[in-house]
């Protein structure tokens, strides 16, 4: 048992176990920091691309015409019978044959225009998907702009540990057998009396059978205890001011662009000053004239 013991416990190798549980756990550590750091800078990377470079790389036309039907099942729905394309919904009564203009078409700058399969595949649909994808970036841009939020390992602990269990059993069983001559019943013979008893010879036999038994086990317990937290790191780590600028420029919601109409003008003219009239310029008084009496 002792030298099968030895011979299992180098089969084992323990050593080599705790030090692929000790690399083992470090390098998932190492590995989840890693691809939080990179989660987040392709988060960064998707908010700095323009509006029109992030729609084309995250937003499908196929997306679009499902957020269209989606906000407005009440004029729009999606015909799947060959390719996908949005239509208008049929209206039934005496209003089918009118055109359509929704008031909802104000929100893409489009109001008075009918609701025909040419004007939702070839304006609306692009024109959604932009707005789709002016969202999505608004929204990563607001979570880029709250920091990297990374989970750390404050402590722990590792343990490890190898259990032999052996066991041994012996059994003997003693078989024994008394059995009689086969040629005890023949006669051996008169001996003066037909009543004299036969001899009889006793044959007689023991089994012998010992059987052992040894069963040996051996258990390996690896057993991992992190304790983590979570943090946040400012973006004013990762940036500088321009960067930034740029960011909270991205998170800002869109302005609705005006229409352009005609220069509204003012329902009163507007008082012009008069101009300022210029004072009398003031004379000198004429001398009076001298009394003269004449010579005699």
């Amino acid at each position: 048992m002792a030298q099968r013991a030895g011979a299992l416990s180098d089969e084992i190798d323990f050593p080599d176990f705790v030090a692929s549980l000790v690399h083992g756990t470090f390098d998932a550590i190492v590995d989840a920091s890693i691809r939080q750091m990179e989660s987040y800078a392709d988060l960064v990377s998707a908010v700095a691309k323009t509006v029109d470079q992030f729609t084309n790389d995250n937003v499908t036309l196929n997306q679009a015409r499902d957020w269209l039907v989606q906000q407005y099942p009440q004029d729009l729905y999606l015909d799947l019978s060959s390719s996908p394309k949005l239509m208008p919904k049929p209206i039934e009564g005496e209003d089918a044959d009118t055109p359509r203009s929704p008031e909802w078409l104000r929100e893409f700058e489009m109001e008075g225009a009918e609701l025909t399969p040419e004007f939702l595949e070839e304006q609306l649909v692009p024109s959604a998907r932009t707005k789709v994808g002016q969202s999505r970036q608004q929204m990563l841009a607001t979570m880029v702009l709250l920091g990297l939020n990374r989970v750390i390992v404050r402590d722990g602990s590792i343990s490890a540990r190898l259990r032999f269990r052996a066991s041994a059993a012996d059994q003997t069983k003693v078989d024994y057998a008394v059995s009689d001559d086969p040629q005890g019943q023949s006669s051996w013979g008169s001996r003066g009396s037909a009543n004299y008893a036969l001899p009889s010879t006793k044959v007689s036999t023991v089994g012998v059978n010992v059987q052992s038994d040894t069963d040996l086990k051996a258990e390996l317990f690896g057993e991992v205890k992190i304790n983590f937290a979570s943090e946040t790191l400012p973006l004013d780590r990762f940036t500088d001011e321009a960067k930034r600028t740029l960011l909270e420029r991205r998170a800002r919601p869109a302005q609705a662009k005006a229409p352009p109409g005609p220069v509204a003008q003012p329902a009163t003219p507007v008082a012009t000053p008069a101009p300022a009239t210029p004072a009398p310029e003031q004379t000198a008084p004429a001398p009076a004239p001298v009394a003269t009496t004449p010579q005699s």
